[in-house]
């Protein structure tokens, strides 16, 4: 789910892209060890000059805006307006971005409070956004419950629950949360909210319907709520099999994106790429992300295109298994969805696929995360560990078209 607030300009672009992400998440299970020779030891340099990663410059307005803002934090450390300020900024690029050091950036941003069970409501609200970044869910909805409680009317507070209870499938509690957005929310945001749990849950045309219609409505729509909705509508038009209006709206939302010197999130690269790389048009995947940032996830599509068209770079193989090892060895579960998608489309090690998948299942339940068990458990011939996701197909409702041609080969 995607969310977005009608009230202040900087909760709106916020929560747009952190729901839009439909809350990339993962949690712990057992710990599943590779076969130690499987991608080798970690690294260690010989030398202490030698380069291991170039980072990219922080130059630009956002970094201009953080560099001041940390100066004032420096003057003023107990500030809880500008720390959540500060940890706002580090979040927002990091959903453009993908480096997950701008999390830890947030993180830090927010140290004086980190023991603290009821800082200020804006700490509150941060430290709920750094958890769910982190997959740390409990502790994200442990805080938001303190902001609704102390902020009955909080918008944000209550989308981001809509959001989490959405990608753990728990459709009624995301549906109760989207409901009470009616009275606090615009129609649009609330609307749009309600539409991501329909469709989930058998009313996928339903909801396209409405969000087609929110998008045709003249005038009322700011850049930020436009691209979550023409995102959100892409991914409902996919559910329903109908790839020439997902790939009109997933341009639309980069055009939305990109305008007013703008940047698509990682999140909206990473699902118009995976489209387009179900359609085997990778050709215009590596075009799509020539300039996008260096991101494992986009890094990841980069790999399976190149893999489609013959040509697959063996040093971004090389890359990609160092920065996934310990999500590939089971050790690092917020990384499971990145793992099995690596060893499944990239690496064609089916068994390790499922293994990765299952664990990130048990957390995350979007259709991504479907489809990565499904697809790996037909490749390894492992029918039964797919049991999971297709009872979820049957109690949900869910009629994600490709899901269902899945389901079918599976049951067959």
């Amino acid at each position: 789910m995607r969310s977005t607030t009608c009230f202040d300009f900087r909760v709106r672009r916020s929560w747009r892209r952190r729901v839009s992400a439909a809350v990339l998440s993962s949690g712990l299970l057992a710990l599943v060890m590779l076969e130690p020779a499987a991608f080798g030891a970690p690294f260690v340099p010989s030398d202490s000059r030698q380069v291991l990663e170039r980072l990219p410059p922080r130059t630009g307005r956002e970094w201009q805006a953080i560099g001041s803002l940390r100066a004032e934090l420096a003057r003023e450390p107990r500030s809880a307006a500008v720390a959540a300020e500060l940890a706002r900024r580090y979040l927002e690029l990091f959903r453009a971005e993908g480096e997950p050091r701008l999390v830890a950036y947030a993180q830090s941003a927010l140290a004086p409070w980190r023991e603290d069970r009821d800082p200020p409501l804006e700490i509150l609200q941060r430290r709920a956004e750094i958890a769910q970044s982190e997959h740390r869910f409990d502790e994200a909805l442990a805080d938001l419950k303190r902001v609704i409680e102390r902020d009955p009317r909080s918008v944000a507070a209550r989308l981001t629950l809509a959001s989490i209870d959405l990608v753990r499938a728990d459709y009624d509690a995301s549906r109760r949360e989207c409901a009470r957005l009616v009275l606090l929310a615009d129609a649009a945001v609330a609307g749009a909210c309600s539409s991501a749990v329909r469709a989930m849950t058998g009313e996928a045309g339903g909801a396209y319907q409405y969000l087609t219609h929110a998008l045709a409505e003249p005038g009322g729509l700011t850049p930020d709520l436009r691209v979550w909705i023409e995102t959100l509508t892409a991914e409902t038009a996919e559910a329903l099999g109908a790839s020439h209006n997902a790939e009109a709206h997933y341009r639309a939302a980069l055009a939305a994106a990109t305008g007013e010197g703008g940047r698509p999130s990682v999140y909206l690269l990473a699902a118009y790429a995976d489209f387009l790389l179900r359609e085997r048009r990778a050709a215009d995947v590596l075009a799509l992300l020539v300039d996008a940032p260096p991101a494992d996830a986009l890094a990841l599509r980069i790999a399976v295109a190149e893999k489609q068209l013959g040509r697959l770079d063996t040093a971004r193989v090389d890359s990609l298994s160092y920065r996934l090892q310990l999500a590939l060895e089971g050790l690092d579960m917020t990384h499971a969805r990145e793992a099995a998608y690596f060893a499944l489309y990239v690496l064609d090690k089916p068994d390790l696929a499922v293994k990765r998948a299952l664990a990130n299942w048990n957390v995350q339940r979007e259709p991504i995360d479907a489809r990565l068990v499904l697809e790996a458990a037909l490749a390894a011939h492992r029918t039964a560990d797919a049991q999971a996701v297709l009872d979820w197909l049957e109690s949900s409702g869910c009629e994600h078209a490709d899901l269902k041609q899945l389901e079918r080969r599976l049951r067959s």
